[in-house]
């Protein structure tokens, strides 16, 4: 909503410069197991998964990012975060520094960023240009159930992206007649979300999970489900 990044070059300078592998290793460290990058925003081994159009997400490319932010006029930025978010927020605090923005960084509780994105004011007064969250791969399938994805203004996720290219293809995808259509039209959302850049994917990660030896019928998941588990 506010400058600097309501100017789609400034955010794409984003894009252009960063590396996931920064965000991944923050967050899993030297496991290469546990994560990949992410040219895109759907989940890596699903049927609907696409990387159209996600070449800008492969350039890590700072030169190309400080041009960008020339051609944008930039002026000035503002981050914050928690615990997989706080890696991600150091790492982000860098990479802009060294495309030439300047930093403002709150590291603060997760309720506070809560309740601070949700803020529509300019950064100076209570609101915020970029804050880092983390959403489940369960989430992320497809439109129906991937809230961040959307791109319908004042309905859409917070930073309330409004791009007609995206949601034009959310109703193609619901509208589609087979898979093969189902899959055109997420390549095309995919293309029309990284070039607006709704928001900055850093990347796809897995977490470890541990149980006692006497704990059987542990079924994997994104999550703990607890029915037919026993302990001996």
């Amino acid at each position: 909503l506010h400058p600097p990044f309501n100017n789609v070059k400034v955010r794409q300078a984003v894009l252009t410069a960063m590396n996931q592998e920064d965000y991944m290793r923050s967050i899993v460290g030297d496991d290469d197991k546990l994560w990949k990058p992410l040219p895109g925003f759907f989940t890596p081994g699903t049927p609907l998964y696409t990387e159209e159009g996600g070449a800008m997400l492969k350039m890590k490319n700072i030169e190309a990012a400080k041009k960008l932010l020339a051609e944008a006029g930039y002026k000035g930025v503002v981050a914050q975060d928690m615990s997989a978010t706080k890696s991600m927020g150091d790492v982000t605090a860098e990479l802009l520094k060294s495309i030439g923005m300047k930093v403002e960084f709150v590291a603060t509780d997760w309720g506070t960023v809560g309740a601070r994105r949700a803020q529509k004011t300019p950064p100076g007064q209570g609101g915020w240009s970029m804050f880092h969250t983390w959403h489940a791969g369960a989430d992320c399938l497809n439109p129906s159930s991937y809230t961040a994805i959307r791109a319908n203004g004042d309905k859409a996720w917070f930073g309330w992206p409004d791009v007609p290219a995206v949601e034009a293809e959310v109703t193609n995808w619901f509208n589609a007649k087979d898979m093969a259509e189902e899959k055109a039209a997420m390549a095309r959302l995919n293309k029309a979300a990284v070039e607006n850049v709704v928001f900055a994917p850093t990347g796809f990660y897995l977490g470890y999970q541990a149980w006692r030896k006497n704990v059987t019928g542990v079924t994997s998941g994104p999550l703990p489900f607890f029915w037919n588990v026993a302990k001996a």
